[in-house]
């Protein structure tokens, strides 16, 4: 069961890094002028925005699993902390990044803040994996 929890919980993981990472590259290679018109926010990027809202929807309920049903209390330490630090960070960046796609429809000035978002959420998903594999190596 722990296997099936495990393999899941990395498929979420790799959905999320998937629309993060995405996301950040579809507005580094946005023009400027595209940026200023909110360009990115009739293409891809809110795809890849909900494609990694599914990866967090899949990563939290396996990643609680999997505490429940293994022993992991023995890698409970200071690097487990850092890495729900960083998963919460995550999430949060990625419904404020979905809001201001759903809000940037009707106010294209509000697309600014996906160039701070975007590349936030990739940090974090980043930091995430490694406080992961320092946690639980």
């Amino acid at each position: 069961m722990t296997d099936i929890l495990l393999i899941f919980h990395f498929l979420g993981l790799m959905l999320g890094v998937t629309g993060g990472l995405g996301g950040t590259v579809v507005l580094a290679l946005a023009s400027p002028a595209q940026k200023a018109k909110g360009g990115p926010i009739r293409g891809i990027g809110p795809a890849l925005t909900h494609l990694s809202m599914s990866g967090l929807v899949l990563m939290w309920p396996t990643g609680i699993g999997l505490m429940i049903s293994s022993d992991f209390g023995a890698a409970m330490g200071a690097m487990f902390w850092m890495k729900i630090g960083f998963a919460v960070a995550v999430t949060f960046a990625t419904v404020s990044t979905l809001m201001v796609y759903q809000r940037a429809r009707r106010d294209p000035k509000v697309a600014r803040l996906l160039l701070s978002l975007g590349p936030l959420a990739t940090l974090c998903y980043v930091l995430t994996i490694v406080f992961a594999v320092l946690a639980f190596h």
